[in-house]
């Protein structure tokens, strides 16, 4: 019969299927490949434009509340600083920090979620966890552009 010429020897589906599945690893791979690019060159980037600036002040919530009163008034102060001497370069540095985690993310969903159900929960939570982080370093440099932060 034809359809069992078609299929490829020792295996039930058709020889094409398997094509198929080999094509999509491979663009899997080649994008996975692009994406680890893309992270190395905005790592570069956002390290030059780092490089001998110093760091950004940053302060989460969580780093301020373990501090006392005048530390964190004091912690404050210093970002504020920071943000008015030079919002644009805090800006970019916001802006690669969260495009480098958006890139880790992708990365991530691109190779699939673990096997078992209660891993792929746990997997997906981090993932939306670290999403959000990032959207909150962009939404950062918004605010220091706009000069509201």
């Amino acid at each position: 019969m034809l359809s069992d010429i078609r299929k490829h020897p020792g295996c039930d589906q058709p020889f094409w299927a398997n094509i198929e599945t080999a094509k999509k690893m491979d663009e899997t791979d080649t994008a996975g490949d692009l994406i680890r690019a893309a992270i190395a060159a905005v790592e570069r980037a956002r390290e030059h434009v780092v490089g001998g600036r110093g760091g950004v002040p940053f302060f989460s919530p969580t780093d301020l509340g373990a501090l006392t009163p005048a530390a964190q008034d004091e912690a404050l102060r210093l970002e504020a600083r920071a943000h008015r001497a030079r919002p644009e370069w805090v800006a970019i540095e916001c802006c690669l920090t969260s495009s480098s985690q958006l890139l880790e993310v992708s990365r991530s969903l691109l190779h699939g979620p673990a096997a078992r159900p209660q891993e792929q929960i746990g997997h997906r939570k981090k993932l939306v966890n670290e999403v959000k982080v990032a959207g909150r370093g962009a939404y950062r440099a918004a605010l220091i552009l706009s000069g509201t932060d």
